[in-house]
């Protein structure tokens, strides 16, 4: 659903930015929110995996879990 013109000035006089830029923000914090979960989900499987109390096989399930998550997110977020 679009704002309307009236929302869209309304919104812009109130925040100070537009609609779009808001968007942007919010999709860009939910991206970069999520690269840093990937992140700590792919060095905590490391970590376990050089120490021995991970098997290489939950090692590449958890990386693998984790980047599929990731472009499945973005693949919805950015299309």
């Amino acid at each position: 659903m679009s704002m309307t013109d009236t929302q869209s000035s309304a919104f812009q006089n109130a925040s100070g930015f537009s609609p779009q830029s808001s968007s942007t923000l919010w999709l860009s914090l939910v991206l970069v929110l999520t690269l840093l979960w990937c992140t700590w989900v792919i060095w905590t499987a490391y970590r376990g995996w050089a120490t021995g109390s991970v098997r290489f096989g939950a090692f590449g399930g958890s990386t693998a879990r984790a980047l599929l998550t990731l472009l499945i997110l973005m693949f919805f977020i950015l299309s």
